[in-house]
């Protein structure tokens, strides 16, 4: 997904008057809604460590954008101009090994490589396409395929063996940007909080005597299709072809394109899927939701299980949802669903 400029919403608000107080504020990054909550801390504590998670989401969009200025943007202007790009932060050479990794495992549906497909097709823009898409010219660009392995670090540069690289890093941002928020809430001793950035969340603790209840987006109606209780550590990933799109000749085009043949997917509306605890558990939340959105539907099954992923819930184009039996022990329906349209796993 693609990363808009942020403008700031802010809403900080205290709900009750004892010292078990709520606190949560809300700001427009990464292109999207961050909203924080936190629970049982006093006031002054709160506003310090929530202040601390945004100024590092703030640094994360600026620093991994691949269209505004910063380092991402930099790296994409090396490889536009055919020259290695001299590395001098060891987090985005991390982070862009990493990338590479997350890419092998996942057959290459997760390919961060793919951005001027992203852009080709108008999803870089705060401003959703208004043109007919250049089909001829998508094609020819799905065909010069570029690699996150085609990306070397060699004596302290990154070389870039195929010229039509462009980094775009939106699929793991959000996802990194949680895990990054779990270690300043833990380094200020914050233990309840809920961590939700267009999404893409991740819970500390509990709200009180309860779990952290977050719900799953309905693809096709204003509210949500189910519920689910979000343990501590745990995170919860959504792609969904309703967050960006746009429809020409009565098609749904969504910004979640197959790097292999350079369009959109089209045969899923939503996964969703839950990842316990670790240390990269919101980076994974993030990622893994897009191969088993993207890939070939006779591959979905077999690469979640490859990646170790127990908990999904898919729905496809024609409203069947595909579930793993894990998930289907934790979710809470909101409405009355057609069973015969539940295929567990």
């Amino acid at each position: 997904m693609p990363f808009n400029k942020f403008i700031f919403i802010l809403f900080f608000f205290i709900v009750g008057c004892d010292q078990k107080e709520t606190f949560q504020k809300k700001e427009y990054i990464f292109g999207t809604i961050v909203d924080i909550t936190i629970y049982g801390e006093d006031k002054k504590t709160s506003e310090y460590a929530i202040e601390q998670v945004f100024r590092e989401f703030r640094r994360l969009h600026y620093s991994l954008h691949p269209w505004e200025q910063g380092t991402i943007h930099d790296i994409n202007e090396s490889i536009k101009n055919g020259k290695p790009f001299k590395i001098k932060d060891p987090e985005i050479l991390a982070i862009i090994k990493h990338n590479q990794d997350l890419e092998l495992q996942t057959h290459g549906y997760f390919n961060p490589a793919i951005g001027k497909l992203v852009e080709a097709w108008g999803f870089h823009s705060n401003d959703l396409p208004s043109i007919e898409p250049n089909f001829t010219f998508i094609e020819n660009l799905a065909k010069k395929h570029p690699h996150m392995s085609e990306i070397v670090y060699r004596d302290g540069f990154l070389e870039f063996h195929n010229r039509n690289i462009q980094l775009d890093l939106g699929g793991y941002a959000k996802g990194y940007a949680l895990d990054q928020a779990k270690r300043i809430f833990a380094e200020n001793n914050i233990k309840n909080a809920l961590i939700n950035i267009g999404g893409n969340i991740l819970a500390l603790g509990q709200h009180g005597k309860r779990d952290w209840i977050v719900g799953i987006q309905d693809p096709r109606k204003p509210n949500t299709i189910a519920s689910i209780n979000l343990k501590s550590g745990w995170s919860i990933g959504t792609s969904g072809d309703y967050q960006r799109f746009f429809i020409f000749k009565k098609q749904r085009y969504s910004h979640l394109i197959n790097p292999f043949t350079g369009f959109p997917s089209n045969t899923v509306q939503s996964v969703s899927i839950l990842m316990p605890p670790s240390e990269f558990s919101g980076t994974l939340s993030d990622v893994y939701s897009k191969p088993l959105f993207i890939a070939p539907d006779n591959m979905k099954i077999s690469i979640a299980n490859e990646l170790g992923i127990n908990f999904y819930m898919i729905i496809m184009a024609d409203g069947k949802i595909k579930i793993s039996r894990d998930m289907l022990n934790q979710i809470k329906w909101h409405e009355k669903i057609n069973h015969e349209k539940i295929i567990v796993q």
